[in-house]
C-alpha cells in the first residue's frame, strides 16, 4: 500500500519553505541555502538494506537522507532521475516528470523523505522510488518514480552550486558487487580512449532507431568499461573524440556488468595523444558555427577550437568572464579560475572549446568550464553602427559582438554595491548598461556616440530578454560630457610653510572648476603637513567639559569654490571630511554656504557612525574631548538647492569653542560628491 502521510515535522520543515518562497520580493533571486533539516541516514547505509537483485522493499522507517545531485536529465543521457551523493556513496532516484533538471540541477543539495518510498534495482544498480509495478511477462519488478505532485512531500530543496571532486579510478576497481561504494558516484578515468574502429562513429544513434549504443573506453594498461549512451540525448550526433584523457561519469552495473554513463560531452576530455602515438586532429571553427550547437543547453563536439578578438574589459566584468568576436559573430566565454587568461581588449584569443557546454544564463549564450586559451597576437573589430531599436531587433544575432550608439541620453537608474545601471536612450528607444565600480568610467548625461558589446538579461525564464550595452572603458564614450563624479582634496603638499593656500593641485572633473582651499582670518601657515590645518580660532570650550559658550566669528573660515564651464550644471549631493583637533583645539565645526549668504549650518550626518563624533543642535559636528586624531564620518547633505546650479557655489568650513587660540582646526579627505551634465 503506498503512503504518501508525512510527518508533523516534515510537513512544519516543508510549510516553512514555501511561505518563505511565497513571500520573497519579486526580483530577489532564489534563496542559496539549506533548510533546517539533518540527515538521519547515510546513503550507503540505506543501500546497505538490499542484499539481492530484485529484493525490493517499502522502507517503513522515518529516515532522511541527504546528497549532492551528480546527474540530471539535462542533456537527456540520463532519464526521469537523478543521481545523488553524500561522503559515503550514491543512489539514483526515480522521478516520474520531464526537466527534472530545471528544480534539481546538477550541484543542488536535496533532502528526500524515504518513509513510504521503496527501494529496487535495475539490473543490478540499487534505485530509490516510490513504488513498483511486475513487468508485462511477470518475470521482473520495475521501480515507479515519484509524480511531480509529491516532489514536495519527499523532497527538499537545498543550496545550488554545490562541488562534488570526482574519484580517480580505474575501471578495474570495480568489484561487480551491487553494493560496491563506486556505483551510482561521481568518478574519472584517465589516460582512457575509444578504439580506433570507433572514432569515426556519433555517440549515439541520432535516428533512434537504436535506444542506446556502448563503447568500449580502454586506458593503455588495457583495462576498459563500457561507456552506455542514450540516443536521445542531445549529443547522440555528435562524433566521438579521437584524442586520449579523463572521462568522468557515473557509474552502474548492468546483469554483472560494469557500464558508464557520461552527462553530456563534456565530461569527455579526450584531447590528447593516443596510446598508438597518434595526435588527436583539432578543428578551427567559427564562432557563429559554434552557436549553431546551442539548442537549448548542448554540447560542442570533441577536438573543437575557436579564434577572435577579445571585446570585454576585465574591470567591467565578473573575473573569469570575457566576450570573444571574429568575422562571424560573437560569444560569451566562462574560464574555470585556473585557467583565465588575463586577456585584455584586442587580444587575439585560441580557445579549445571541443566537449564543452553550450547554455543560457540570465538569457545569455555562454560557454562554460573553458580550461585551455593561449594568446595569439592582436586584432580590430569594427563595431556596428545602430539604432536601439535596431539592436533590439537583432539582439540574439548581434549578441556578444560590439556595437555603436549615436546622440544618446544617459540617466542613472538604480545602484548597487557592485556598480550603477544606466538607461541610454536614442530617438528609436532604449537600453540598460551595468557599469562596475570597478571600471573607473564616468558616465555623462549625453554622448555623441556609446560603444560597447550587445548583451542579454533574462530576470525569469518567462520575462522576455532584456537588451544591454556594456562599456568597456571612458574611451567608448565620445562627445560626452560630465557625469557621476568624486572630487577628492587629500592636501598633500600642505606645508608648515606653505602659507593660507592649498598648493596642491585641485581636483580634476571635466566642466566643473575646482578652486584651492584657502585659510581666512586664521593663522599665517598650516600648523602640520599633509592636512589643512591652522590656529587662531575662536575659544569657548573648557578641558574636560561639554559646556560651550563660544559662537562662529564669520571671518574666521576654510573657503572652497567650485564653478561650473557655460553649458554645465551640476548637482552637488554630499560633502564628507576628517575632523582633528590639536589638545586644546577646536571642539565643533560646522559647513555653510553662499547660498544663504553663509548664514546657517548645513544639514549633516555622521557615517559611518563614530563614537568620537555626535551632533550638536543646529547641525554642528562635535568631538569628543581628548580626541586628537583623525575622524572619519563628518557628512554634510547637500539638499535639492544644490541641484541644477549653472553658476559658482562656495563653502565655508567654520571651526568654534577652542580650548585656547593656540589650539588648531584640521580638516582633510574633503571630498565633494554630485553629477555635473550639459544643460539643455
Amino acid at each position: 500500500m503506498k503512503n504518501h502521510c508525512f510527518t508533523k515535522y516534515w510537513l512544519t520543515i516543508l510549510l516553512a519553505v514555501y511561505l518563505l518562497s511565497c513571500n520573497r520580493s519579486f526580483d530577489a533571486p532564489p534563496e542559496n541555502a539549506d533548510p533546517e533539516i539533518n540527515a538521519t541516514l547515510s546513503i550507503m547505509d540505506l543501500k546497505a538494506r538490499y542484499t539481492a537483485i530484485g529484493d525490493f522493499k517499502r522502507i517503513e522507517d522515518e529516515q532522511i537522507i541527504s546528497g549532492i545531485v551528480i546527474a540530471d536529465d539535462h542533456t537527456g543521457n540520463f532519464y526521469k532521475q537523478i543521481v545523488i551523493q553524500d561522503e559515503t556513496g550514491g543512489i539514483p532516484v526515480l522521478l516520474d516528470a520531464n526537466n527534472v533538471y530545471t528544480q534539481f540541477p546538477v550541484g543542488r543539495r536535496v533532502f528526500i523523505r524515504l518513509k513510504g518510498m521503496m527501494l529496487g534495482d535495475y539490473g543490478g544498480t540499487i534505485q530509490i522510488g516510490l513504488d513498483s509495478t511486475r513487468s508485462s511477462d511477470g518475470r521482473y519488478l520495475n521501480l515507479e518514480g515519484i509524480p511531480a505532485s509529491l516532489f514536495d512531500v519527499y523532497i527538499a530543496k537545498g543550496s545550488f552550486n554545490n562541488v562534488v571532486t570526482p574519484k580517480l579510478i580505474q575501471p578495474a576497481d570495480f568489484s561487480k558487487n551491487i553494493n560496491d561504494p563506486l556505483l551510482s558516484t561521481l568518478v574519472q578515468i584517465s589516460g582512457a580512449e575509444f578504439r580506433d574502429a570507433d572514432i569515426e562513429k556519433t555517440y549515439a544513434d541520432p535516428s533512434k532507431k537504436v535506444s542506446a549504443i556502448n563503447f568500449p573506453i580502454s586506458t593503455c594498461d588495457k583495462q576498459s568499461i563500457l561507456l552506455r549512451n542514450s540516443s536521445y540525448a542531445t549529443f547522440a550526433g555528435f562524433p566521438l573524440p579521437d584524442g586520449n584523457g579523463v572521462i568522468t561519469g557515473i557509474p552502474s552495473i548492468f546483469n554483472g556488468m560494469p557500464q558508464l554513463f557520461i552527462r553530456d560531452t563534456a565530461d569527455i576530455q579526450f584531447n590528447g595523444t593516443r596510446c598508438s602515438g597518434q595526435v588527436a586532429i583539432p578543428t578551427l571553427k567559427t564562432i557563429e558555427s559554434i552557436k549553431s550547437y546551442a539548442t537549448g543547453d548542448s554540447s560542442i563536439p570533441a577536438g573543437v577550437f575557436i579564434k577572435g578578438i577579445v571585446i570585454s574589459d576585465r574591470n567591467n566584468e565578473a573575473a573569469g568572464n570575457y566576450r570573444l568576436q571574429d568575422a562571424t559573430g560573437g560569444i560569451q566565454l566562462r574560464f574555470s579560475p585556473s585557467a583565465n587568461p588575463n586577456a585584455n581588449v584586442g587580444d587575439s584569443l585560441t580557445v579549445t572549446v571541443g566537449g564543452l557546454a553550450l547554455s543560457q544564463f540570465n538569457g545569455g549564450l555562454q560557454i562554460n568550464n573553458i580550461a585551455l586559451a593561449s594568446q595569439s597576437g592582436t586584432g580590430v573589430i569594427e563595431p556596428k553602427i545602430a539604432t536601439i531599436e535596431t539592436l533590439i531587433a537583432n539582439n540574439r544575432l548581434w549578441e556578444s559582438t560590439v556595437v555603436t550608439v549615436r546622440n544618446v541620453t544617459i540617466e542613472a537608474d538604480y545602484s548597487n554595491n557592485s556598480g550603477t545601471n544606466y538607461i541610454i536612450s536614442d530617438s528609436t528607444g532604449q537600453v540598460s548598461s551595468f557599469v562596475r565600480n570597478t571600471s573607473g568610467i564616468i558616465v555623462p548625461a549625453h554622448a555623441a556616440s556609446i560603444t560597447g558589446y550587445l548583451s542579454l538579461f533574462q530576470s525569469t525564464g518567462s520575462a522576455p530578454a532584456e537588451t544591454q550595452i556594456t562599456l568597456r572603458g571612458q574611451s567608448d564614450i565620445e562627445g560626452g560630457k560630465g557625469g557621476p563624479f568624486v572630487a577628492l582634496y587629500d592636501f598633500a603638499d600642505v606645508k608648515n610653510s606653505t602659507g593660507v593656500s592649498d598648493p596642491t593641485p585641485p581636483p580634476s572633473v571635466e566642466g566643473l572648476q575646482f578652486s584651492y582651499f584657502r585659510a581666512v582670518g586664521v593663522s599665517d601657515n598650516s600648523s602640520a603637513s599633509g592636512r589643512f590645518s591652522f590656529k587662531s580660532w575662536p575659544t569657548g570650550a573648557v578641558n574636560g567639559s561639554d559646556d560651550f559658550t563660544g559662537s562662529i566669528d564669520a571671518g574666521k573660515y576654510y573657503e572652497v569654490v567650485i564653478t561650473p564651464a557655460p553649458g554645465t550644471i551640476m548637482d552637488l549631493s554630499s560633502i564628507s571630511f576628517t575632523f582633528q583637533r590639536s589638545g586644546t583645539g577646536v571642539r565643533q565645526a560646522v559647513v555653510r554656504s553662499d547660498k544663504d549668504g553663509f548664514a546657517s549650518n548645513l544639514p549633516i550626518s555622521i557615517d559611518p557612525e563614530n563614537d568620537k563624533l555626535s551632533i550638536a543642535t543646529p547641525n554642528i559636528f562635535q568631538l569628543t574631548d581628548a580626541t586628537t586624531t583623525g575622524q572619519n564620518g563628518c557628512v554634510v547633505i547637500l539638499s535639492g538647492a544644490y541641484s541644477n546650479m549653472d553658476a559658482a557655489v562656495h563653502f565655508r568650513f567654520y571651526g568654534l569653542n577652542a580650548e585656547s587660540a593656540g589650539g588648531s582646526f584640521s580638516i582633510d579627505n574633503v571630498r565633494f560628491e554630485g553629477i555635473v551634465r550639459q544643460s539643455d
